[in-house]
């Protein structure tokens, strides 16, 4: 998908009333930033872990947050007696998750909200994800009409998180140089991947576990997105470019 330069009137009128240094893009990442999904996650790890007669542990969801699907299921088969055909797994743990996310979207606290926000100003947005395919494409059809421009996804063939590749080529899709794009992530290989590739990161930290440092590059860490404008995101990025 391409962004499209023609803006609206309701757009244009956002536009002209806009602070300076807004970002030209904002990046997301889909689990546990942009969706409440770590429970569906953590259930479907379980569900497969016990199906294959293994025994879950609740350091799993911890150890698999944020990581590459290949990598997720590696985690998974530890904790399983029997090899399981890696095939096997990644069916059964994603159609489960999917199921779930089509029965009830689990958008972020005020995420909707901010993606009309930034929709109106002519902002464009880009989900960057670890996540397979079909999920982030689920996610993004649920979406506000219009609000995400493009996706990344774990099945592009790029390096995985913490390289800085996937946010590069979010970066890409916009027609935008890094450093004057916003990133929002909530692991600490996404924290990693979002400072590497010169993007101002912001912590996204309202769904994770208790025990979770966040020590990365980003510039602050927020709950959720309840109350954030166009005001906020400025802020974001002039304590970016200052640490820059």
């Amino acid at each position: 998908m391409t962004f499209n330069d023609t803006l609206t009137l309701s757009q244009s009128s956002a536009v002209l009333d806009a602070p300076e240094g807004l970002p030209e893009a904002v990046f997301w990442d889909m689990d546990g930033t942009l969706i409440n999904s770590e429970v569906y996650w953590a259930a479907a790890e379980r569900h497969v872990i016990e199906l294959h007669g293994g025994t879950f542990s609740d350091e799993v969801p911890l150890r698999a947050r944020g990581q590459s699907t290949p990598r997720l299921l590696q985690i998974v088969q530890e904790y399983i007696p029997a090899h399981v055909d890696p095939d096997t797994l990644r069916s059964e743990i994603i159609g489960y998750v999917i199921d779930r996310e089509r029965e009830k979207p689990c958008w972020a606290t005020g995420a909707v909200e901010l993606l009309d926000v930034l929709s109106q100003a002519g902002i464009p947005n880009v989900i960057v994800s670890a996540s397979p395919r079909a999920m982030v494409d689920n996610m993004a059809r649920q979406a506000p009409q219009g609000a995400f421009v493009g996706y990344v996804c774990g099945e592009d063939g790029l390096p995985a998180k913490p390289d800085p590749a996937p946010y590069l080529r979010a970066a890409e899709i916009v027609g935008a140089a890094p450093a004057n794009c916003l990133v929002f992530e909530d692991s600490p290989v996404g924290l990693q991947s979002g400072g590497a590739s010169g993007a101002t990161v912001v912590a996204i930290t309202g769904f994770t576990p208790e025990g979770v440092v966040f020590d990365g590059p980003q510039v602050t860490n927020i709950k959720d997105y309840v109350g954030l404008g166009l005001d906020d995101l400025a802020n974001f990025m002039e304590l970016g470019s200052l640490e820059k």
